[in-house]
């Protein structure tokens, strides 16, 4: 499967994705062999690429690894900086998507559901044809599911709303649409408990990722030491980065 299919709109959202990609084929390429100076850097490039393509900037301290010079210690600090960051996206996507559920009360989802059992009646009694009939009956039961959860996602709502639109172009008879009045009374009854729903605080800025912060390992020089030029101690003259 191509990784770069099907890519979320959202920057954040396909990070993640490409990075699941990445890692899964970096874990997979180690179990089928013992080459960590090829698979280790091929991993650290592509996400880096990733980042970078994608604006997250929490990982602009990372330079991209040249040949198969990657130190051991800079990679396992990379990989928990990308868990840090991954961790960071997923609690504020949770909170993006959760904004476009709302709960409902034991009485507004006995409406909804009666509503639903009347749409299902009229679509039955249309001259539409089977096949389209059974995409809206599948349709209808995914979202009479949806409604007994403690809160639903409103693309159900979207779903239905498309599938009675094209049902509506196919049959041109006047009356012979009355599931629109059903349909009406559902989405009254989302506004209703939208509008009742407690007012959350705005969601954090999505953009706005925290780098972590850090000492990174000193690079190595030829003789395969720490590199330290000016001969003191080197934990004194370690930097903290910011990112």
């Amino acid at each position: 499967m191509n990784p770069y299919d099907d890519l979320s709109d959202d920057d954040q959202i396909a990070f993640l994705q490409l990075e699941h990609e990445f890692r899964t084929q970096f874990e997979t390429d180690m179990e089928d062999g013992d080459n960590w100076n090829w698979y280790a850097p091929d991993y650290m490039s592509k996400v880096l690429a990733a980042a970078r393509q994608l604006n997250i900037e929490a990982l602009d301290a990372y330079q991209t690894p040249i040949g198969n010079t990657l130190d051991g210690g800079v990679f396992s600090t990379f990989m928990r900086d990308v868990d840090y960051i991954k961790v960071q996206i997923r609690i504020m996507s949770s909170r993006r998507v959760g904004k476009m559920k709302v709960g409902f009360t034991a009485e507004q989802k006995t409406k909804l559901h009666g509503y639903i059992e009347r749409m299902r009646q009229e679509i039955q009694q249309s001259e539409t044809n089977e096949n389209k009939k059974d995409a809206i009956y599948k349709i209808l039961a995914n979202l009479n599911d949806e409604i007994s959860k403690d809160r639903t996602k409103y693309e159900r709502l979207a779903d239905l709303a498309r599938s009675l639109a094209g049902l509506s172009k196919e049959v041109e008879r006047e009356g012979a649409q009355p599931w629109w009045k059903w349909f009406k009374l559902m989405a009254g009854v989302v506004d209703d408990a939208k509008e009742n729903e407690p007012k959350l605080p705005p969601v954090q800025e999505t953009k706005r990722i925290e780098a972590p912060r850090k000492e990174l390992p000193k690079p190595m020089d030829s003789g395969g030491h720490n590199s330290n030029k000016s001969g003191g101690n080197e934990s004194e003259l370690d930097d903290e980065i910011p990112f």
